[in-house]
């Protein structure tokens, strides 16, 4: 059994763009380099098969959908150190909520779209002034696909693309 984690990755101008800020804060902070995403849920133990299979059938049923950057913040966690928040909506809270129940998970913990840009165990007052200093110039992507990703290690180094099924 693997611990998967499912995400919907940006792509183009915008994966470059946060890539590049993921890059620079990680270098001068001596945090960990990672994929941007925003986490649709983490942690499906399952078997690459059943994932896929389950995750087939919630897809067949979502369209390509816009999600839309909202302001850069900070919070307490270590994978929340720096993150740009997710607009809700609609369709991205309806996903989430098809995957959940898909693999009948029960649990009733707030989803909060989100999108990191830096992890680490900093002080706050480092964590706000990286969240002043990055500005995000292209705020919007479509998300087409979840990304399956193996999540058995808590380190983002060993995190490793597993699959990745279109939407619709």
């Amino acid at each position: 059994m693997t611990n998967y984690t499912l995400w919907l990755i940006p792509e183009n101008e915008l994966r470059e763009e946060l890539e590049e800020i993921i890059a620079r804060y990680a270098k001068k902070y001596h945090s960990p380099v990672f994929i941007p995403h925003i986490t649709l849920y983490s942690g499906v133990l399952s078997t690459n098969e059943v994932v896929t299979e389950k995750l087939r059938n919630v897809a067949k049923n979502i369209h390509p959908f816009k999600l839309e950057l909202g302001n850069v913040a900070f919070s307490t966690t270590y994978f929340q150190s720096v993150l740009v928040r997710v607009k809700t909506t609609a369709k991205l809270l309806n996903t989430h909520l098809a995957i959940k129940k898909a693999f009948d998970i029960q649990e009733q913990h707030v989803y909060m779209p989100h999108m990191s840009l830096v992890y680490g165990d900093f002080d706050m007052e480092t964590r706000e002034k990286i969240a002043s200093e990055i500005k995000i110039k292209n705020r919007q992507f479509m998300g087409k696909k979840i990304a399956v990703v193996n999540g058995d290690s808590d380190d983002p180094a060993e995190w490793a693309l597993v699959d990745e099924i279109p939407f619709a």
